[in-house]
């Protein structure tokens, strides 16, 4: 009997993963009904894990998850053929249920791997991967080892390798893909700034060209680019709502769409870089991001490093990614930026505006409009309160908009880090940024000490 034929699907998530508990998920395929529970992570640490309670509290989860759903005997039940469900397969076969051992696949699986990296997030780690495999086991290894002592209860410490291996781990497998000796500079080029956001996909071929000219001119270090969609997204996503993701082939299509338009960019950017005789390649978000709910859940990053190491200037965008619970979603440049910044641990991240950093008011429309030097953390309230004095009409969402953005950067902000909003369309500005000359522009920092 194929998997399209079934009714009820059981599957689990965790098994293989050194942090938290086992996600349990039963599917009623007819109805798209969902459930699920965790088998807590004391169940993987001495002397449980040993005694194997975890197998009885999986049966438990599952057989309270049947009465909730009403699962009647001549429902063939698909379970996954983990050993953390044997237990389950055994106990529901006793009780009369027609139990059938499957390699679990599609909308379940997805399901139980996105309620694990959701239960990973409430325990304090960020961004794991939604897909199971070395990337996100090592990238948990490293979460413990930073915090050993406070962090070590989440860990399956029943694990027979635990302490005389994995306890100990430090991360020398990761020595081959390091990336370039210092660290990158990321820059996000607005999409105001190279579109016309008035006009449907129409890009500002001179500002481009100048920019990539002042970019291609730095060589002191690595650089990665991120830019918006403007006029060339912009518009089709909100003609198509495709953030709140969807199933219909109107949508779809919209997705489309979006990439054919997008792309079209990423071809101007790069036609720009091979004008000025600068190595450079397009990485589409699309093929390395899945979101969650909206947020990226995980980025592939091998290509990209391997690519900093040929001294190339990768190129990404805000884009329409892949989001495991409503089947795609628009992630932002902004949110792409201060994920990368985190990840790399970058020093700078540039935003290059239309204008020369944050103002309490639009400075294009309020000549009173004073230009905000540094937003810290401790000062960030103060400054929104100005931001709302000079926003009369709106006040409440060009607050909340702003609140939005400086947030963001402080979440991707590393702590020795700096952000810089400012205009880059001046010749010059960007190599006196560099080397640290003063230019006009907002700092943030996670302090105003200056490191």
């Amino acid at each position: 009997m194929g998997v399209s034929q079934v009714t009820v699907l059981i599957d689990d998530a965790g098994w293989g993963d050194p942090v938290g508990g086992v996600i349990l998920g039963i599917y009623r395929v007819e109805t798209e009904e969902y459930l699920s529970q965790e088998i807590e992570v004391t169940h993987f640490q001495s002397p449980n894990f040993y005694q194997r309670t975890y197998l009885e509290r999986g049966l438990e989860i599952i057989l309270r998850g049947f009465r909730c759903l009403s699962v009647h005997k001549d429902e063939p039940i698909h379970v996954c053929r983990g050993v953390v469900l044997d237990r389950v397969r055994e106990g529901l076969a006793e009780q009369g249920y027609e139990v059938i051992p499957t390699k679990i696949e599609g909308r379940l699986q997805e399901l139980v791997e996105a309620n694990l990296v959701e239960s990973l997030a409430r325990l304090g780690l960020p961004n794991i991967p939604t897909v199971s495999g070395k990337e996100r086991f090592f990238r948990q290894l490293e979460w413990i080892q930073e915090n050993l002592l406070q962090r070590e209860r989440f860990a399956k410490t029943g694990w027979k390798n635990w302490p005389t291996k994995l306890r100990h781990w430090k991360p020398r497998w990761r020595q081959r893909h390091r990336g370039p000796t210092l660290p990158p500079v990321i820059i996000k080029l607005g999409g105001s700034v190279i579109t016309d956001k008035t006009q449907p996909s129409t890009a500002r071929l001179d500002v481009i060209e100048m920019l990539v000219r002042e970019i291609s001119d730095v060589q002191s270090r690595p650089i990665i680019l991120v830019h918006g969609g403007g006029s060339f997204g912009h518009f089709l996503a909100e003609k198509h709502e495709l953030r709140h993701g969807g199933h219909s082939k109107t949508k779809k299509l919209g997705v489309t769409q979006t990439f054919y338009e997008m792309a079209r960019l990423g071809q101007i950017i790069l036609s720009a870089f091979q004008k000025a005789n600068r190595p450079a390649v397009s990485i589409h978000s699309s093929s390395i991001i899945v979101a969650l709910k909206g947020r990226i859940a995980h980025m592939d990053l091998e290509a990209l490093k391997f690519y900093l190491n040929g001294n190339f200037i990768p190129i990404l965008s805000g884009d329409v990614t892949a989001d495991s619970v409503s089947g795609f979603t628009i992630v932002s440049g902004d949110q792409i930026v201060m994920y990368l910044a985190r990840m790399l641990k970058a020093p700078l991240v540039i935003f290059a505006s239309d204008v020369d950093g944050l103002y309490t008011a639009d400075p294009k429309r309020d000549s009173a409009a004073t230009r905000i030097p540094l937003i810290t953390p401790a000062n960030m309230e103060q400054v929104l309160e100005k931001v709302a004095m000079g926003a009369a009409d709106g006040a409440a969402d060009v607050t909340e908009g702003m609140r939005g953005k400086i947030t963001e950067i402080f979440d991707g902000l590393p702590e020795s880090g700096e952000a810089v909003v400012c205009d880059l369309r001046q010749s010059g500005t960007l190599a006196r940024l560099l080397a640290g000359k003063d230019v006009p522009c907002t700092r943030l920092r996670q302090s105003s000490i200056i490191r």
